[in-house]
This record gives structure tokens, C-alpha cells and sequence, in this order.
């Protein structure tokens, strides 16, 4: 490369930004775009370093050569991304509590049966049972000012039915407004789940279902770990995925328990009581010396975690 095709390369740059700067004052370019633009301007200084040290010497290729300033640039842009993908995997770990939202719905008297289905992204979820006999559902959530949440409640012949969801209003969020939220469950006693389905993108669950009454049960996760404990007085089934952590059931004594390996799901780390359940050749596990069983499973996970059984009082 010449020098005066070397010298092109800076009055480019300046082009670039000037053209990105420009995009950022007229509200075109998205929010997260024009952060990380603004966090970047180092980067120039460490070009221009570069350039000054090593500017004018070329890199070898076989019989080509190649400027180290166009080296340095490429090398920059790399260590860049890099960096913002590693910035915003520490963000992400950070609890958020920016915007709160909450509902509370008592459960008609109409109503026997109960629904709920909670779809997040990021967040740590809690599920419990309301203390006494309410029939109240209560849901209350926390996270980024750049996540929406909202409550749907509705009610047909005797079932009555909550949706959560939650939407994040930018598909790259701000690197300061990342992280992830809390979504906490509190659920009747005295009124019979039909259906609890909860999932998220990425975050733990712990659930209590305990003195629960459900019929079916889906759990899943992209990214987290997952901790059950099951009912002690229902014939329920269900599916419970996570993609990249662990799943800990707490299986009451009382409880026959019956677990299968889902489509797709990756040969787990077995850790149970040798002397109450039977491994079998297909992976799945069952309550010793019983055909039927009042609580049926299919686990997955995917790539092969823990899968952890304590049987509890």
C-alpha cells in the first residue's frame, strides 16, 4: 500500500463517524446503537497509536502485503465487539428493579379451576402458595425500564385465567438498562391449578408447590437452574426444560414419581436415593416396586446437567 493510498484510510474514517453522528442526532439510529457508539470513541486514539508506530510497514501474505494499519483497524473492531459482547454478559447478571409492576385478582367463587401462563426474558422467578384460604393470584414483577410487562386476566365457565408477558422495547437494550428482572408468583391453596406453565429466556426458577393442586406443570428455561417442590396431594404431569443449567426436585416421601427423558434431551447426571427409585436403560426413573405413579415428569436437558432428586418430609 502506498502512502497516499495509506492516507485514504483516515479520511474514510472520519466520513464513517461523522456519517454514524449524524444518524445519532436525528433519533435513526436505535438508542443501544448511539450508547455503545459513545462508550467507543477510545478506540480512535488506539487507531491513531497504531498508526503512528507501524503505520507504514505491511504485512507479508505470501506475495501481497498488506498495511498494519489496516491490520491494527480489523484487529481494533474485533477486540471491540468483543469487548460490548463481554460488556453486556457482566450486565446481565445485574438484578434490575427500574420499573415495577403488580397485580392481585381474587379468583371468582364461579370459578374451580385456575390458569396461568408467565412468558419472560430475563428473570429470576418465584412461585409460592398464598398463605389461609384467599383465592387471591398475585403476581409482582421488577426489571428495566426497557422491558414491558403486562397482566391479562379473563374468566370462562368455571375457569379463570392469568397471562403474564414480558417484551423488551428495543431488541438491543441499553448497556445501562440491562440486566435481568424478578417476576414472583403467589398462588391460591384453595383453588385447583388446571394448567401453570412458566418459562424465560434466561434466569432461575424456584417453585414451592407443595400444598399445590395441579394438573399439569410446564417449567423451562433457556439459561438457569431450576428448583421444585412438588405437590404432595396431586395426580399431575408435566414437562420441565432447561437449556444450559440444572433441575433439583423435591419429592415428598408420600409421592410416587415417575421421570422420562424428552425428544432432544442430552444423557443427565443422575443424583437420587439408589434405595427408593430404579434407573432404567432409557433413562428414566421411577419409584421402586410401583407400576402407577401420581406425579409424572418429562425432563429435559440438553446438554446433560444435573438432574437432582431429595425426598423430603
Amino acid at each position: 500500500m502506498t502512502a497516499s493510498r495509506r492516507m485514504v484510510i483516515w479520511p474514510l474514517l472520519i466520513v464513517a463517524i461523522g456519517a454514524l453522528w449524524l444518524l445519532a442526532t436525528v433519533d435513526v439510529l436505535p438508542d443501544a446503537a448511539t450508547d455503545i457508539l459513545l462508550r467507543s470513541w477510545p478506540v480512535l486514539l488506539i487507531l491513531f497509536g497504531f498508526d503512528l508506530l507501524i503505520g507504514r510497514r505491511r504485512l507479508r501474505l505470501g506475495q501481497q502485503g498488506v498495511s498494519y494499519t489496516v491490520v491494527a483497524l480489523v484487529g481494533t473492531l474485533v477486540a471491540l465487539a468483543a469487548i460490548v459482547w463481554l460488556a453486556y454478559a457482566k450486565q446481565a447478571d445485574v438484578v434490575r428493579a427500574d420499573k415495577q409492576a403488580a397485580f392481585a385478582q381474587a379468583v371468582e367463587d364461579t370459578a374451580s379451576q385456575l390458569r396461568v401462563d408467565a412468558a419472560v426474558n430475563r428473570a429470576e422467578i418465584t412461585i409460592s402458595p398464598v398463605e389461609g384460604d384467599s383465592r387471591e393470584v398475585r403476581a409482582d414483577y421488577a426489571g428495566s425500564d426497557e422491558s414491558d410487562v403486562s397482566f391479562e386476566w379473563s374468566s370462562e365457565a368455571d375457569v379463570s385465567s392469568l397471562s403474564i408477558t414480558e417484551a423488551e422495547q428495543d431488541a438491543l437494550p441499553k448497556l445501562e438498562a440491562y440486566g435481568r428482572g424478578t417476576l414472583d408468583l403467589t398462588l391460591p391453596v384453595v383453588v385447583s391449578l388446571q394448567e401453570l406453565t412458566v418459562g424465560g429466556d434466561a434466569g432461575n426458577i424456584s417453585a414451592n408447590l407443595r400444598p399445590l393442586r395441579i394438573g399439569q406443570l410446564n417449567l423451562a428455561v433457556g439459561e438457569g437452574d431450576l428448583d421444585v417442590s412438588l405437590p404432595s396431594d396431586a395426580v399431575m404431569t408435566g414437562v420441565i426444560r432447561t437449556g444450559d443449567g440444572s433441575i433439583t426436585l423435591n419429592v415428598p416421601q408420600n409421592v410416587a414419581l415417575t421421570l422420562s427423558l424428552g425428544e432432544g434431551s442430552g444423557q443427565p447426571t443422575y443424583e437420587y436415593d439408589v434405595t427408593r427409585y430404579d434407573l432404567l436403560i432409557n433413562g428414566t426413573l421411577k419409584l421402586k416396586n410401583t407400576d402407577a405413579f401420581q406425579i409424572g415428569l418429562t425432563v429435559s436437558l440438553p446438554n446433560g446437567a444435573h438432574l437432582i432428586i431429595n425426598d423430603v418430609e
